[in-house]
């Protein structure tokens, strides 16, 4: 365990930089499912299948924005309509591989649950596949909805999923229909907008982060809101 560094030490220098969120309802929760609020985009075709990319509110960081924090409450707003309020996370996850992850304890305002580099343009479940040597740096926050969301600008619908439906969708393609009868909670911006039939998968650095926990993954989303502070 790393203590006392801050943010901006973990982040690469050249690397492009974008943030994202592990999202659940404010308020309090009795003990038990806690969903949390994921984007889905607009369906695409591969092999003559419709297929739901699934991923974590946010986006690229931009000139304008002050900091990692600023930039994903900004995304916050464009993609839910809503304002968030960002939780300070015990431990900060650096994952940059599923062979090599660190957990530092962070000084400062900003501590968000994860910082992921990837490389980008893979293949689904492949994040650090050599094929490609473009890499990216994804700031995680947790954080948590002062509001009812709603899909907005270039997200159609959002999504909430259980800890283990995120898992489950980070290690398969899942059908839509079979998600929303087990739980799932699909926010659309126009009724059925989405086929039912089409398959959903977990994208972006939110795949890779549950990739690389591996079978510690159910334990960390189960335990992060439990060990974060306003």
């Amino acid at each position: 365990m790393t203590r006392g560094s801050r943010l901006a030490e973990l982040l690469p220098d050249g690397m492009f930089l974008g943030t994202s969120l592990i999202l659940r309802r404010g308020g309090r929760y009795p003990k038990g499912v806690v969903p949390l609020l994921y984007g889905v985009r607009a369906p695409k075709v591969e092999g003559g299948q419709q297929v739901l990319e699934v991923t974590g509110i946010g986006g690229a960081l931009e000139d304008s924005d002050a900091s990692p924090a600023a930039g994903v409450l900004r995304e916050a707003l464009e993609e839910t309509g809503c304002n968030v309020r960002l939780l300070r996370c015990r431990e900060t996850l650096v994952v940059r591989s599923d062979r090599d992850m660190a957990r530092v304890e962070l000084s400062g305002a900003e501590r968000p649950a994860a910082v992921v580099c990837r490389h980008y343009g893979t293949r689904p479940r492949e994040p650090w596949s050599d094929e490609h040597q473009g890499r990216l740096c994804v700031v995680v926050f947790a954080g948590e909805l002062c509001t009812e969301p709603r899909p907005a600008m270039e997200l159609p619908a959002l999504i909430w999923l259980t800890a283990e439906q995120i898992v489950r969708a980070a290690h398969q393609d899942i059908v839509l229909e079979d998600l929303v009868d087990s739980g799932a909670r699909l926010l659309e911006s126009r009724p059925q907008l989405l086929p039912r039939d089409a398959w959903l998968r977990l994208v972006d650095s939110q795949e890779a982060l549950v990739l690389a926990l591996g079978d510690d993954a159910l334990s960390f989303y189960s335990g992060l809101f439990g060990a974060a502070t306003a």
